[in-house]
């Protein structure tokens, strides 16, 4: 998503990121979206932990001591932007500020830090030390009480929202939920003043006929496809139960093609419904690949996250939706009420968790 950013401002940019490598899995057709506009890039050898405080002061150390030189090369940044859930980019982009306060900073929150999906607290001790005392200092400095806790989570949120010049969140509900949980009112009022809410970008068409993934799909018949990974809050348990309700004349008029990270869940479902015949799995495809495989589908699934009881407001809007609309490929939402998915322009739409819709909206694609 941050190259999507870099190719939708156009702005020549250097690139500071953690070396990943050896934890998720690198994709080299990603340079293809805005490697032409990188000037220079540096992969900080830091510990990749998504939630530990001493691997997000590690990070910020080492980060700065690149960014700082690379400054010293030129004529000096004029602006820096960076972009969380991978809370340690804040932190670094709030260490940087501090010492070049003359940089306007974009922060970007792809979700909330400090809360989970299901409104628990993300936890995870900061401890002390002389960054935390610094940020406290400079949030102080800036009009505003640091956080009460110790918990890095907060911290990385809070520096971000005390001195970034931009905060951008994805939807609506997203910006109100995370505003609501700041206990500083004043802190909570500025965030307000200097958000920018921007969807995630999508792509030219031309993006979508560069791969030519050699993907067969057998003629007669309607495809539909997911792509992404399965959390306890979104799954496909709805889909494949409103196939299993189908009548056999209509089910065999379908396909249903899964493009997915862990599988062994899926597979296990699939195997105790007796779905094998109606449902192929895939691991994950290539970025471009995903891009050219959702142009040739019949129609794309996505489904919100199951929020309900536990977040006052969804402020989930699924990243592949950017994807998926740019594919011209009509989609299928599964939706939980007043989510920000639930008010795009969906062509098919069923509520989440409700099998006798997902079967209808299955019954109307395969009749189509």
């Amino acid at each position: 998503m941050a190259a999507k950013r870099v190719r939708e401002r156009g702005r020549p940019v250097d690139v500071l990121s953690n070396a990943m490598a050896g934890f998720r899995p690198t994709d080299p057709t990603l340079e293809q979206i805005a490697g032409d506009l990188v000037r220079r890039r540096s992969e900080v050898a830091s510990p990749t932990h998504f939630a530990s405080w001493s691997s997000m002061s590690r990070f910020s150390a080492l980060g700065i001591q690149q960014a700082l030189a690379w400054d010293r090369e030129g004529d000096g940044y004029e602006r820096l932007y960076s972009r969380a859930q991978f809370a340690a980019s804040h932190v670094l982009a709030a260490r940087f500020v501090i010492v070049r306060p003359e940089v306007r900073w974009t922060a970007e929150f792809s979700d909330p830090l400090s809360h989970a999906v299901d409104g628990s607290v993300r936890r995870s001790t900061a401890g002390d030390g002389a960054l935390l005392r610094r940020f406290g200092e400079r949030i102080r400095a800036a009009g505003f009480e640091p956080p009460a806790t110790g918990n890095s989570f907060d911290w990385a949120e809070h520096v971000a929202y005390a001195l970034a010049d931009e905060i951008l969140f994805t939807n609506e509900r997203q910006l109100e939920l995370m505003a609501a949980a700041i206990p500083d009112r004043a802190l909570a009022a500025r965030v307000l003043r200097t958000a920018v809410v921007s969807p995630h970008p999508t792509l030219p068409p031309s993006f979508y006929s560069i791969a030519t993934p050699g993907y067969e799909l057998e003629p007669g018949v309607r495809h539909l496809a997911y792509f992404g990974n399965f959390y306890a809050s979104r799954d496909l348990d709805t889909v494949l139960d409103g196939l299993g309700a189908l009548p056999l004349h209509l089910r065999d008029r379908l396909r249903l093609h899964t493009f997915a990270g862990d599988r062994a869940a899926l597979h296990a479902r699939i195997e105790a419904g007796g779905l094998g015949p109606w449902v192929r799995t895939h691991p994950f495809v290539g970025y471009l690949e995903f891009l050219a495989l959702s142009r040739a589908m019949d129609v794309l699934v996505v489904n919100d996250a199951v929020t309900s009881g536990q977040l006052a407001v969804n402020p989930y809007l699924p990243s592949k939706w950017s994807d998926y609309r740019g594919s011209g490929t009509p989609v299928w939402g599964l939706v939980e009420a007043g989510s920000p998915l639930s008010g795009q322009p969906l062509d098919h739409r069923s509520p989440v968790g409700h099998t006798t819709a997902a079967a209808q909206v299955l019954a109307r694609i395969a009749c189509a």
